[in-house]
């Protein structure tokens, strides 16, 4: 019995470390993605962004869309002198005033690649930096602390069996990987597995796994919505000449909101791991279960603020027109969740209809259950079984050999059919006997050989009919 519960616990721990294991990856990309990290693209290091914005195809396009708004700024020019013509009044402009904004819309065009490169180089440092002052462990250790390992902190709070005055220096080693979280051996030389809060554990570790799921989505969408943005701006500087600058301003809250408001997942990110080891320590009541309820609340609590990081900082920045994005973020996973159960639940038909035939289809048709359907196929044989009436003659047996050889390909597909895969191998051994031991010309899938060489009494006509 020890030697079964400590399985147990061992499997949960390594379920646990598993999941930590994968969010920790996901984080690496994840700081990757939000332009923390560098990457080697061609010997040299840049962020993902940055470098998609100076490629060679983004930039042909954003020429092409730049002689395009030229030509546009032309035709906007003068739009806005026909119409001063026939203005009056406070709307009534002069040619100058015009030729004046023209030439501002000329001079933006040429700032903006600039001002947006050097906007994401800045942010960039700057979210680094107050990404690793909000880690306390990040400026020590000199590298970014392990989620798993501040899991398992948080999980064992009460499951510590080293030595009291050496575990504040055991948990930062744990936590900034100098002790390896994911080797069951050193963990269990300082936490009694037995003790451990797998609940808090394995329900945090997926709650973590989720939302770093979303922030990459968050970040990916960012970086396409970024390059759509600037490789437009021609268009909407063009439009100065005519609305004052109305649509580019619209632009430019658009793209300060999309840089920084995905870094507001970072900082929320790392408030999330400063508060919750500090949640897991505090006794809300005395009865274990509520306790642990309070945590979980705090663990989906914190989960949600993070995905909504976003939103807020883009209010701050005064924009409307990305104050949604959370919101089009989660219909957006709305969507592609409607989507991909559609997608599954077509592809188990069409896989059901597969490996049980006709015979799957019309059991789920008619209890609307998959796994009705799947009982149906793998539970009944496709095909009646064939019985002999006697023994059969030799010229029965010998002569129909080479008909029911012939016929069996046919019955085979029969078998496909009605049952399916299933149904047709269930039925490829009878149709094999029935080749050697059948009396048609007709190949059968034969289950027995039951001979009839006395009348049938009630008794064995019941039994022939089971």
């Amino acid at each position: 019995m020890d030697w079964l519960t400590n399985w147990i616990f061992e499997l949960l721990y390594s379920l646990q470390k598993t999941i930590c294991y994968i969010i920790d990856f996901i984080r690496e990309i994840f700081y990757t993605l939000a332009g923390i990290d560098t990457v080697n693209i061609n010997g040299e290091e840049t962020d993902l962004l940055t470098h998609f914005i100076l490629s060679d195809t983004v930039r042909t396009s954003f020429f092409y869309i730049f002689l395009i708004a030229t030509i546009l700024l032309v035709v906007f020019v003068m739009i806005a002198i026909i119409r001063s013509e026939y203005a009056h009044g406070d709307n009534k402009r002069s040619k100058g005033q015009i030729l004046g904004k023209a030439f501002q819309s000329f001079a933006i065009f040429l700032m903006v690649p600039f001002i947006l490169i050097a906007g994401i180089t800045l942010t960039n440092a700057v979210m680094g930096a107050i990404n690793a002052s909000m880690n306390p462990y990040l400026l020590e250790a000199g590298g970014q602390g392990t989620i798993g390992g501040q899991i398992l902190v948080t999980s064992g709070q009460y499951a510590y069996i080293g030595e009291e005055d050496m575990r504040e220096q055991i948990e930062r080693m744990f936590i900034t990987g100098e002790l390896n979280y994911f080797d069951m051996g050193v963990v269990s030389q300082y936490y009694n597995l037995r003790s451990m809060d797998f609940l808090i554990g394995i329900l945090g570790s997926i709650v973590i796994m989720v939302m770093f799921v979303m922030s990459a989505v968050t970040f990916i969408q960012r970086i396409f919505d970024i390059v759509l943005l600037y490789i437009i701006s021609p268009v909407s500087v063009s439009t100065i000449p005519v609305d004052d600058g109305n649509r580019f301003r619209i632009w430019r809250d658009m793209t300060i909101s999309k840089v920084l408001g995905a870094y507001g997942i970072i900082l929320s990110m790392n408030l999330f791991f400063l508060i919750i080891p500090q949640v897991s320590a505090i006794t809300f009541f005395t009865d274990s279960f509520k306790n642990g309820i309070v945590k979980i609340l705090f663990l989906i609590g914190g989960a949600f603020a993070v995905t909504k990081a976003n939103l807020v900082i883009a209010q701050l920045t005064g924009n409307t027109a990305g104050q949604n994005e959370t919101q089009q973020l989660f219909r957006n996973m709305q969507t592609g969740g409607h989507i991909a159960r559609a997608t599954l639940g077509a592809g188990a038909t069409v896989g059901g209809a597969i490996l049980g035939g006709k015979r799957f289809v019309d059991t789920k048709k008619s209890t609307k259950s998959f796994a009705q359907g799947f009982k149906g196929s793998f539970g009944t044989p496709t095909s009646k079984p064939y019985f002999n009436k006697g023994e059969p003659s030799k010229l029965a047996k010998y002569g129909g050999m080479p008909t029911r050889i012939a016929t069996m390909p046919i019955g085979m597909m029969k078998d496909l059919a009605q049952g399916g895969i299933v149904g047709m191998g269930k039925n490829f051994i009878p149709r094999v006997k029935n080749i050697a031991t059948g009396d048609s010309f007709v190949n059968h899938a034969q289950g027995k050989s039951i001979l009839n060489k006395e009348p049938l009494n009630a008794n064995n006509t019941e039994e022939h009919k089971g």
